[in-house]
């Protein structure tokens, strides 16, 4: 199954960049300051591959899927990991 992760950076080295299930809102602006200089985010949307069985809890910011028959509960940070890893059954979709 294929999901969108929505992904915010900022164009300066060092600079935070986080992963969402949902994406941010039209009127939300986010800066960094660096150098002296505030830069606005970037932002772009991430397809992911995941597991079928996975369900997003929207309200909770959550993945929730199985692995070897446990109940696991993934941030988006760490599905896009996983993905980038291809570990567990995830992947970056190629497109």
């Amino acid at each position: 199954m294929q999901i969108t992760l929505y992904r915010r950076s900022f164009a300066v080295a060092g600079s935070p960049v986080s992963h969402s299930f949902v994406p941010d809102h039209a009127g939300q602006h986010h800066t960094f300051t660096a150098g002296g200089q505030v830069h606005e985010a970037k932002r772009r949307e991430v397809a992911v591959t995941v597991p079928d069985d996975a369900t997003v809890n929207t309200l909770r910011h959550l993945l929730c899927w199985r692995a070897k028959s446990k109940a696991v509960r993934s941030t988006a940070q760490e599905v896009f990991d996983f993905a980038v890893a291809e570990d567990q059954g995830f992947s970056v979709a190629k497109g």
